[in-house]
């Protein structure tokens, strides 16, 4: 899902404000946490356990979504791990 294909209900000079959501193996989640800690904008995530998947959420504008895509990807995770959704979007359950 784009960015801009996100229902957004709140909109700032860059962009919808997002949830970003990664899904990732537990043993790399020390690697994503520094990898986001890399980005040029504040990423405070949200950590959420489902054996055998750590689910990492946190919010971002619209416009920061290539950034956090293209530091996953040169840091060796998959970009299909990475989904985004809009605030009105119903909520995923794992």
């Amino acid at each position: 899902m784009s960015a801009s294909s996100v229902s957004g209900a709140i909109r700032g000079s860059e962009g919808d404000l997002v949830s970003v959501r990664i899904v990732i193996d537990p043993r790399r989640l020390e690697d994503l946490l520094e990898t986001l800690a890399t980005a040029d904008f504040p990423v405070n995530p949200q950590l959420y356990h489902y054996p055998p998947r750590v689910v990492v959420e946190f919010p971002a504008w619209a416009s920061q979504i290539d950034c956090v895509r293209r530091l996953i990807s040169a840091n060796g995770f998959e970009e299909g791990a990475m989904t985004v959704r809009g605030p009105l979007d119903p909520l995923e359950t794992y």
